[in-house]
C-alpha cells in the first residue's frame, strides 16, 4: 500500500512543479543588456531633454508596478531573483532600455556661446523679437550642454537692457530683458533685483510676484561669494573705524574736561612749582605732547591723555576709558581678521569660482595652467582647470588634471568623482565604479558625498542593477537633495547633464582665501598704523599691562589727594592751596558754609559765577550733543552709554557716507546702494535725534 501510494505521489508532485515553472515568470525577462555609454547623434524622435528645477529633489527612476507573485510553489522550486536586482525591485525592460540610452557628447565649440550672443543683440537692435527669444533659448541651451553656471557679464548687459526698457515705460520687454539675465545668472542679485522693479513695474496691484524676485535676489546675494564678502568687508571695515572714533572722541572730552584740574595739579610739583604757572602749563603740555612729537601712534597719544586725567575720573568714566583703550588694543586683531574673513577678489579661490561656476576665457585658463606651473596649486585650483576642459568634451586633457589634482592631494573625494565621470564618459565603468565607491569612502562635504552616491546610481542602471541604483540614489537624496536638483536630470543625457560633478565647497574656498598675503599684509598694516613703534615692543602684552597699572594707580590716588574740580563753580578744589576745601572749592566753602565769612556783595559775585559755570556746563553738553550725539552723554556723567552711541552712531555714518563700498563687488549694483542708504541713514537719523532729545532733557534747567 505504501509502495503504490509512493508510486502515485511522486509523478504527481513531478507534475505539478513542471506546470508551475511554465506559469511562473522568466527570471531572465529583465536582463538587458546595457547599449554603448556614448553616441555621436541622438535619434531626431527622442524627447527634448528637461532638466530639474533648482529647488526640487531630482526623483527616482519611475519604476512600473511589479508583478502579481506566482503561484505558491516549494522553495526548492522557487524562482531566483535577476543578478543585481534586490527582491522586491523590479523595472521593466523598456524602460531600463530608455534609463540606458547613449549619452550625448558635447556637440558645440565653446565660440558657439559668443555667436549666438552677438545674434541675440543683433535681432534687438533689427527689432526681430522673434529672432531674439530664439537666441536666448539657443543660448541657454548652450550653457547646459558645456555645464555653464553662469554667464555674468551677458547677464548684466540684460539688466541694463531691463532698466533702459523701463525708462521708455516698455514694462514688457523690460520683464523679458530681465527674465533672461535671470536665466543666464541665476547666482547674481542683480538680474533677481531688476525682474523684480519689471514685475512691480508692470503689475504694480499685484505685488507678490515682485516680492518674491527681490527675496530671491537677497538669497543670490548671500550666495554669492562677491557680493557677500563685499557687504562683510563694508561692515567690518565700518566696524573697526567706529571703534577707533567712540574710543579716541571718548579718551579726548574726558581728557579736555580734566586738562584744567591737570595743570593745576602740575604746578604743585617738586621741580616745577618753582616756576610760573605759564612756565608749568607749558612743560605739562610739551610732555603730553612728546607721543605725538616721537610719532609712537595713537594707542600711545591716547594713554598719555589716559593718565593726565586718570586721578580725575569717576569709575564710570574709568571703565569708559578702559574700554576704550582695550578697544584700540583689539583693532589690529579685528583688522587682520575681517581682511581673512571677507577676502576673496583678486585671490586664487575667486579665480577657481570664476572658472568652476562662470565661463571664463581661453586666456583667463591659460594664465591659470601657467602659473601652476610655478606654484603649488591645491587639488580644488587642479580639479576646476580640468573641468573646464571636461565639459568642453576633452577627456583626455581632463583626466590629465584630474590626475594632478589626486596626486596633489590623494584623499580628495571631489578629484574621486570627477575623474569617475570622466572615466563613466570613456566607458570604463569598472573604473568609474572604483572611483566613486572612494569618493563615497572619502567625503567629507555632503554634496560631495551626494554627488558620488548619485553617479553611482546612474552607473548600477547600466549594469542593470535596479536594487542597488536605488538605494545610491536614495542614499545621495539624504546627503543633499538641494545640490542634486540644482545640477542633476534624469531626462538630459547630455554628457554634462546626466552626471553631477563634485564642486569645491564654500568652506575650502575660504580656506583658499584666507591663505592669501593680502589679509595678513592688512593686519600688519593695521598694527603700524595703531601701535606704532609699539608692535616691536610686545604687543599686546605691553599695552595690556599699561591698561592694568592705570587701576593699580586708582588705588593710590586717595593717598596722593589730587585736586577736584569744585560742584559749585568748577574751579580746583585743592587742599594743598586751601585746606578748607573739600568737594568745594575755599572761595565755595566760605560763601556757602561759613556764616559772615564774606560780604554780601562777594556772595552776589560769587552766585553769579556759580549761575554762569552751571549754565556754561549745560550749553557745552548740549553743543557736543549735537554735533556728536554720545559726546554730551561722555562729559554729562554717562561715559558709557556716550561711548556705545558714538560707536553706533558712527558705523551707521562710515556705511552712508561710503555708499560705494569700501571693497565694492565687480558688478557695481544700484539696488545695493539704494538698500545700503535706506537702512542707515534712517537708522542715523533715529538715533542722533533719540541722543540728542535725551541730552537737551538731561540739561533741562530746574
Amino acid at each position: 500500500m505504501l509502495a503504490f501510494e509512493s508510486r502515485v505521489r511522486i509523478p504527481a508532485i513531478a507534475a505539478l512543479v513542471a506546470w508551475l515553472l511554465l506559469l511562473a515568470p522568466s527570471p531572465a525577462g529583465a536582463q538587458v543588456q546595457a547599449p554603448s555609454l556614448v553616441e555621436g547623434d541622438l535619434p531626431t524622435e527622442e524627447p527634448k531633454s528637461k532638466a530639474a528645477r533648482a529647488g526640487e529633489p531630482v526623483p527616482e527612476p519611475a519604476l512600473p508596478p511589479e508583478p502579481l507573485p506566482p503561484p505558491v510553489a516549494p522553495a526548492s522550486a522557487a524562482a531566483t531573483p535577476s543578478p543585481g536586482v534586490a527582491p522586491g525591485v523590479s523595472i521593466g525592460p523598456e524602460e531600463l532600455r530608455k534609463l540606458q540610452r547613449p549619452l550625448q557628447p558635447v556637440g558645440i565649440s565653446p565660440e558657439r556661446v559668443e555667436e549666438l550672443w552677438q545674434a541675440r543683440r543683433k535681432a534687438g537692435r533689427e527689432q526681430d523679437g522673434a529672432a531674439s527669444r530664439a537666441a536666448a533659448q539657443s543660448l541657454r541651451d548652450a550653457m547646459r550642454e558645456l555645464g555653464i553656471g553662469s554667464l555674468p557679464w551677458h547677464a548684466i548687459a540684460e539688466v541694463r537692457e531691463a532698466e533702459r526698457s523701463l525708462r521708455a515705460r516698455a514694462v514688457d520687454d523690460a520683464v523679458e530683458h530681465a527674465s533672461v539675465a535671470v536665466a543666464l545668472a541665476p547666482d547674481l542679485p542683480e538680474p533677481h533685483f531688476a525682474l523684480a522693479r519689471a514685475r512691480f513695474g508692470a503689475e504694480p496691484t499685484k505685488p507678490l510676484p515682485a516680492i518674491r524676485a527681490a527675496w530671491a535676489g537677497l538669497v543670490a546675494a548671500a550666495r554669492d561669494p562677491h557680493v557677500a564678502r563685499a557687504l562683510l568687508g563694508d561692515l567690518s571695515g565700518a566696524a573697526i573705524a567706529a571703534l577707533f572714533g567712540a574710543a579716541a572722541a571718548t579718551i579726548s572730552l574726558l581728557f579736555l574736561s580734566r586738562l584744567r584740574i591737570f595743570l593745576h595739579d602740575f604746578r604743585h610739583l617738586p621741580v616745577v612749582r618753582a616756576g610760573t604757572p605759564g612756565q608749568s602749563t607749558a612743560l605739562a603740555l610739551a610732555l603730553l605732547a612728546l607721543p605725538f612729537v616721537f610719532r609712537l601712534g595713537p594707542f600711545a597719544v591716547l594713554f598719555a591723555a589716559a593718565l593726565a586725567a586718570w586721578a580725575y575720573l569717576s569709575r564710570r568714566e574709568r571703565l569708559a576709558v578702559t574700554l576704550s583703550l582695550l578697544s584700540l588694543v583689539a583693532i589690529p586683531w579685528l583688522a587682520g581678521h575681517a581682511a581673512t574673513v571677507t577676502a576673496w577678489q583678486g585671490t586664487l579661490a575667486d579665480d577657481v569660482h570664476e572658472i568652476e561656476t562662470g565661463w571664463p576665457t581661453p586666456d583667463f585658463v591659460a594664465d591659470m595652467k601657467e602659473r601652476s606651473t610655478r606654484e603649488q596649486f591645491p587639488a580644488p585650483a587642479l580639479l576646476a582647470i580640468g573641468r573646464w576642459h571636461k565639459r568642453q568634451g576633452d577627456l583626455a586633457e581632463a583626466r590629465r588634471w584630474y590626475d594632478a589634482a589626486l596626486a596633489a592631494e590623494p584623499r580628495s573625494a571631489e578629484a574621486q568623482v570627477n575623474l569617475g565621470n570622466v572615466l563613466f564618459l570613456e566607458g570604463d565603468l569598472e573604473g568609474a565604479k572604483a572611483a566613486y565607491l572612494a569618493a563615497v569612502d572619502r567625503a567629507r562635504d555632503l554634496s560631495t558625498l551626494a554627488a558620488a552616491q548619485y553617479d553611482l546610481s546612474k552607473l548600477y542602471l547600466r549594469l542593470a542593477a535596479v536594487g542597488q541604483s536605488s538605494e545610491a540614489r536614495r542614499k545621495a537624496q539624504q546627503a543633499d537633495a538641494a545640490y542634486l536638483a540644482r545640477h542633476g536630470s534624469d531626462d538630459d543625457f547630455r554628457a554634462n547633464a546626466w552626471l553631477v560633478d563634485a564642486l569645491p565647497s564654500a568652506d575650502r574656498l575660504a580656506e583658499f582665501a584666507a591663505r592669501d598675503a593680502v589679509p595678513r599684509a592688512i593686519g600688519a598694516a593695521a598694527l603700524r598704523r595703531v601701535a606704532g613703534p609699539l608692535a616691536r615692543w610686545g604687543w599686546p602684552l605691553l599695552p595690556l599691562l599699561s591698561i592694568g597699572s592705570l587701576w593699580v594707580l586708582a588705588l593710590l590716588v586717595p593717598r596722593l589727594a589730587p585736586a577736584a574740580p569744585c560742584d559749585r563753580c568748577g574751579r580746583p578744589a585743592c587742599r594743598r592751596c586751601d585746606p578748607a576745601s573739600t568737594a568745594s572749592c575755599g572761595q565755595c566753602v566760605n560763601v556757602y558754609f561759613r556764616r559772615n565769612a564774606v560780604d554780601p556783595r562777594d556772595r552776589d559775585r560769587k552766585d553769579a559765577q556759580v549761575r554762569r559755570h552751571a549754565r556754561v556746563r549745560r550749553w557745552i553738553e548740549r553743543a557736543l550733543a549735537i554735533l556728536g550725539g554720545g559726546a554730551g552723554h561722555v562729559v554729562g556723567g554717562r561715559p558709557v552709554l556716550g561711548f556705545l552711541v558714538l560707536f553706533a552712531l558712527v558705523f551707521l555714518g562710515f556705511l552712508a557716507w561710503f555708499w560705494h563700498g569700501v571693497v565694492p563687488p565687480p558688478q557695481h549694483s544700484p539696488y545695493a546702494v539704494a538698500l545700503r542708504l535706506a537702512v542707515a541713514v534712517p537708522l542715523f537719523a533715529l538715533l542722533y535725534g533719540i541722543a540728542v532729545r535725551d541730552a537737551f532733557r538731561r540739561t533741562r534747567p530746574d
